[in-house]
């Protein structure tokens, strides 16, 4: 079988009024932190604001192999076995890996949501599809 590599960034493959909402938002938590006329408050809103936009800003890289799906993102890098995941839902952006066989509340919290990226989103569905067993 066929590995695939690719990386996920947000804020690169967004629409321009997502991009101009994140930049709103996060001037508007500094503007917050500003207002608590503090510099811990200006420093708190500000690193919640780096937090808040982290997955939107950083890349993301997933490469699917045989038997296993990598995420990496920053300093981290776990692996997700196929065996375990017993459904999953493609959307616009991404497709929802869960591990559980009907839909359930804690797909969200439990599940792993891999974004298309730049990639042809059909070819991924497809490995997915090879891999995932329904």
């Amino acid at each position: 079988m066929d590995n695939l590599k690719w990386v996920s960034l947000p804020a690169r493959d967004s629409k321009p009024m997502i991009k101009v909402i994140a930049i709103l938002g996060f001037f508007l938590m500094l503007l917050v932190g500003f207002v608590e006329l503090s510099w811990v408050g200006l420093f708190i809103a500000f690193f919640v604001s780096i937090i808040v936009f982290m997955q939107f800003v950083f890349p993301t890289t997933f490469t699917i192999n045989e038997n296993t799906l990598i995420v990496e993102f920053l300093f981290s890098k776990k692996e997700y076995d196929f065996a375990r995941i017993k459904s999953y839902y493609p959307d616009n952006t991404g497709v929802l890996l869960s591990p559980f066989i009907s839909p359930s509340r804690l797909e969200n919290f439990r599940g792993i949501y891999v974004r298309y990226g730049r990639e042809n989103k059909e070819k991924i569905v497809g490995m997915i599809k090879e891999r995932v067993k329904v």
